[in-house]
């Protein structure tokens, strides 16, 4: 509802613009060949930069998608590798660690996702991951084979911990502000310098203006909605994660 009320503003925003134009732009000033050919040429330069910036921001916003969905497939993956790594431990000591490694994986889905799209974390989250590497540190035994055992455990942790990191890095990748700002900037001046081309209160001119307004903003609409990988319409769910869950069912 909010990008509908949204495109719509915009829409009354440029055809308000475009009465003020007609109304209150002297009639010689967009006649004028000289002003009417500086405007069309600015206007020609106003769509490339659009463009180009709209290119870059959707680039910008798409690779933060999909790195960010990359590194929950990897921890997804690292942590069934976790649970196939702690078969050979003793039965006490991988009971704690796979009981341990759900609670963790359910945590971050449960907890940790709705606080990454707050821009945040799960502090239990971490506090579980710590008790995990704490576990498997005193799990070595004395035997050289015990502690193979352990080794391997906790380096299948490392590479969980690794792509935890890299997620929770991804959390504050989004298109920058100065690209934002150059957009919005270019927008509204391809939009002005359109209705400033129209001669007067026609229907063609009316829905042409808001049909471009309309366009422009549900661009920018689509492109908000990619910015932030873990929040908004278009963002990454924890379905690797909860693969894993099912995976633990059967391993």
């Amino acid at each position: 509802m909010a990008a509908i009320a949204l495109a719509a503003g915009c829409v009354g925003a440029s055809i308000l613009l475009l009465v003020l134009m007609v109304r209150y732009v002297p009639q010689h000033w967009r006649e004028g060949s000289t002003l009417k050919d500086g405007i069309e040429h600015f206007s020609t330069l106003n769509r490339t930069l659009f463009s180009f910036i709209l290119a870059l921001s959707i680039v910008t916003a798409g690779t933060s998608l999909s790195k960010a969905a990359d590194e929950v497939s990897n921890e997804g993956a690292s942590l069934v590798n976790l649970y196939w790594a702690t078969r050979p431990l003793s039965q006490s000591a991988r009971d704690q660690v796979r009981e341990l490694t759900r609670e963790y994986t359910v945590t971050v889905i449960n907890e940790e996702w709705p606080a990454m799209a707050e821009g945040g974390s799960s502090a239990r989250a971490q506090e579980q991951y710590d008790a995990l590497r704490r576990l498997l540190q005193d799990s070595s035994g004395d035997s050289k084979q015990e502690q193979t055992f352990a080794r391997d455990s906790l380096l299948a942790l490392r590479e969980v911990g690794d792509a935890r990191r890299a997620r929770i890095l991804a959390v504050s990748h989004e298109v920058p502000d100065y690209l934002w700002f150059g957009l919005i900037l270019s927008a509204v001046l391809l939009v002005a310098a359109s209705a400033l081309q129209i001669q007067d209160l026609r229907w063609p001119g009316i829905v042409g203006i808001g049909g471009l307004a309309l366009l422009l903003s549900g661009v920018m609409i689509l492109l908000s909605a990619m910015n932030h990988p873990f929040s908004g319409g278009i963002h990454v769910e924890p379905d690797a994660l909860r693969f894993a869950l099912h995976r633990y069912a059967v391993i």
